[in-house]
């Protein structure tokens, strides 16, 4: 009987009851891990910052300078923007950005969650970061809440942030507060201010090319910069075009038309233009004393009282003028190159333009005429005078530099001198240019207002000035002899000041002194006049007492002065009297909200000299431009031109002070380092350049006439203060001193013969006498 195996038993109870206990602990440790990952997001959550601060979101925005006719000078502050509503940035402008950062950003609720999972797929699926999903709320939740680092904590954060921003603003404000903020290279935060940079345009200018180009720097702004990256730039751009016209942002024909458009960047530019960086330099200064730090954080927008034409004028004045100068002397080229046909070899390139000059190499020398062919680095061919005096010669292969002067091509090299031009107007202060040296990147010393030099000649109208209100008037006869003045008359020891030119002419007019510029007729005048009362008359006119001590050669301009200082004293015979401040900045206005200063109604002045006294001088200054030493300056066919030439001592100093239609202006040329600028004076070196800019500047401006005063009268043919023709009288026991007016109780005299005869031999001598300082 066959026998019944039984059944394999197993202990199921037993198995079942550990699955059941590792499910329940499985359930357990995610229960706990969902309760800790809450308990941690609710900690997120309460140490979020409070967002509220986005309602007034007032970024750092840049200190600007701008010229009077509303041009953009410069511009200082780490971030360059403009802030701008969303109202006025264009549609197609928001469509580029959203087509590349946030195609679902009006769908979202501040996390597009199928992103999120898409880009957390691909970037597992490659083992590396190679996608993104943050929307446009959660980039301004990073930049302006959350630090850059990448962890998953301040992710976590940022999409806690990225929802609390969208239940407290509109996306609107969102976007507007993005595509104001966003850092898009070029020190451009904002896409204002980079269409400005890139393509000098305003927003609203922006075709959908550009605003296209513009929407790809975010990802990467150095990478995708088009003035360093233009291929790069360009295939995300089209890119971007691709996904607006796949959105429907843009038409088939708007799409082609699109991705043929050339682009056309506005050139780098890094530098402040050197013909308004002295002037554009002294305001920055200004500004920022008075606000601080913060000026270049508010978003002040300062407007100054030059005009850009008068300015880029008055930098080519005097830029063109001290490279004319420079030209007199010897000149020496660079160096030598290989020439290789007529193409200059790469050698070319270790001498880099530079001073406002460009290099060029000799291909052939001098003809008969004596003009030499050279070129230029990128092949220019230009025909130029070879330089009167080289210091070796110029044959092929010689490198030189060429200077562009009126126009014309000349080779030139960069001056060894230094200069000044300031000019402003006589009545309100206002400047109306300012330039403070040759170039502002060569040296940023400023010579308008801190070069202090000793002004020659150009100091004698304030010597006359002090002696009319003692008596002495421009008919007054004064000895042009040369004589000693002893210790007793200085006060130390003893002088002998000589004319220019070694020539005197005895007893002549002091208006004939001034126009000739007669040294010993000025130290006459200050000697009847007394030196200390000359000396404090002067210093009402602005100079600094301890740079202008009272002893006798102060009258022929041995103290300091700056430009700006003389300047400013000149102005006081053109307006009738009184010192006016210069003041540069005309308004300060913090942009969108309101003015913090403006010049207008707000001009600073004082009469210091008498209507009368500043008539007179205006006819003596008149006078030395129509016949004097002056006579170039009525090139600018002005009639109320006006003006003195100065040269200091061994001509370190060249001047030229004067004004005309109510503008006054000054010019000083000199060296650095206080050393003789050669035989030259103040009328063949620093009047050209005057006579160049007030030609333009005085184009548009009528002459100013000036009626003679009631308390001015004619005595002998010229003027004098009324009082003195009835009652008042000067009894002088100076020899060399004749008043040319008589008291009312004296006789008139009678010249002798000799005395007529040497007056006709004077007059003949003024007709025919060459240019004094």
């Amino acid at each position: 009987m066959p026998t019944e195996s039984k059944p394999e038993t197993t202990n199921t109870p037993g198995r079942a009851r550990i699955a059941t206990c590792l499910g329940a602990l499985a359930g357990l440790l995610i229960a706990l891990g969902m309760a800790f990952g809450a308990w941690h997001v609710y900690q997120a959550w309460l140490s979020l910052p409070d967002v509220n601060s986005l309602a007034a979101f007032k970024p750092d925005r840049p200190l600007r300078i701008y010229s009077q006719d509303g041009i953009l000078l410069a511009e200082y502050g780490d971030e360059r923007r403009e802030i701008v509503p969303l109202s006025r940035i264009p549609i197609v402008v928001q469509q580029s950005l959203l087509a590349i950062e946030d195609a679902r950003f009006y769908e979202h609720g501040g996390v597009d969650f199928s992103g999120l999972f898409r880009a957390a797929w691909a970037n597992f699926a490659s083992g590396r970061h190679a996608q993104g999903a943050s929307t446009i709320t959660m980039q301004v939740a990073r930049r302006l809440y959350l630090s850059s680092e990448k962890t998953y904590d301040r992710k976590l954060r940022e999409v806690l942030l990225a929802f609390k921003l969208e239940q407290q603003f509109s996306k609107q404000r969102l976007l507007e507060v993005y595509m104001n903020q966003i850092y898009l290279g070029e020190r451009a935060y904002g896409f204002a201010a980079a269409a400005s940079i890139y393509f000098d345009k305003s927003l609203d200018q922006l075709t959908p090319a550009e605003a296209a180009l513009l929407a790809g720097l975010p990802k990467a702004p150095s990478a995708f910069n088009p003035t360093v990256n233009p291929e790069r730039a360009r295939v995300r751009q089209r890119y971007i075009l691709a996904r607006m016209h796949e959105l429907g942002y843009l038409g088939d024909e708007q799409y082609a038309s699109a991705l043929d458009e050339p682009l056309r960047l506005k050139p780098r530019s890094y530098a402040i233009d050197p013909a308004f960086a002295f002037p554009v330099e002294r305001a920055r200064q200004l500004v920022v004393d008075q606000y601080g730090e913060r000026a270049y954080r508010d978003g002040l927008d300062v407007t100054l009282t030059i005009q850009t034409a008068t300015q880029a004028a008055a930098y080519d004045a005097l830029h063109d003028g001290l490279l004319r100068a420079q030209q007199r002397r010897r000149y020496i080229p660079l160096g030598r190159v290989a020439i290789d046909g007529n193409a200059p070899a790469s050698g070319l390139d270790d001498y880099p333009d530079r001073d406002g000059l460009t290099t060029a190499v000799v291909t052939a020398t001098a003809d008969r005429s004596g003009r030499l062919t050279v070129k230029t680095r990128d092949g220019t061919t230009l025909r130029a005078q070879a330089p009167a005096y080289a210091a070796t010669p110029l044959t092929r292969g010689t490198v030189v530099t060429m200077a562009s002067l009126g126009g014309k091509w000349e080779i030139g090299q960069a001056p060894d001198m230094e200069g000044a031009l300031v000019s402003i107007d006589s009545v309100s202060g206002d400047v109306v240019a300012w330039v403070g040296g040759y170039d502002f990147h060569r040296g940023k010393f400023d010579h308008a207002v801190q070069a202090l030099r000793q002004p020659g000649s150009c100091f004698k109208p304030f010597v006359y000035s002090a002696s009319l209100e003692k008596g002495y008037f421009p008919g007054t006869m004064v000895d042009d002899s040369q004589r000693v003045l002893d210790s007793t008359v200085t006060g130390a020891r003893p002088w002998r000041p000589k004319n220019y030119g070694g020539r005197y002419d005895g007893f002549i007019t002091a208006r004939e002194g001034l126009v000739r510029s007669k040294n010993l007729v000025t130290v006459g005048l200050t000697q009847a006049s007394g030196i200390d009362y000359v000396r404090d008359f002067a210093l009402r006119f602005g100079f600094a007492p301890d740079l202008n001590p009272g002893s006798f050669p102060l009258a022929l301009g041995a103290g300091s002065v700056t430009p700006m200082q003389l300047t400013q004293a000149y102005a006081v015979f053109s307006n009738g009297g009184y010192l006016v401040q210069p003041r540069l900045i005309a308004r300060i206005v913090q942009r969108g909200d309101q003015e913090l200063y403006t010049s207008a109604g707000d001009i600073e002045r004082k009469q210091i000299i008498s209507p009368r006294n500043a008539f007179i001088m205006d006819s003596l200054l008149r006078d030395v431009v129509r016949k004097g030493t002056g006579r170039a300056a009525a090139h600018i066919d002005k009639a109320d031109a006006a003006g003195k030439t100065g040269t200091s001592n061994d001509a370190r100093d060249a001047w030229f002070a004067g004004y005309a239609t109510g503008l006054a202006t000054t010019v000083w040329v000199g060296h650095d380092q206080f050393r003789s600028l050669g035989a030259v004076t103040g009328g063949t070196l620093a009047l050209p350049i005057w006579t160049d800019f007030m030609r333009h500047a005085t184009a548009d401006r009528a002459p100013i006439s000036r009626a003679l005063p009631d308390d001015v009268v004619e005595e002998n043919g010229d003027y004098i203060y009324r009082e003195y023709r009835s009652s008042a009288c000067v009894s002088d026991s100076h020899a060399f001193i004749r008043t040319g007016y008589r008291c009312a109780s004296e006789p008139a005299p009678v010249p002798t013969r000799e005395q007529q005869r040497e007056h006709e031999q004077i007059l003949e001598w003024f007709r025919q006498d060459a240019d004094n300082v």
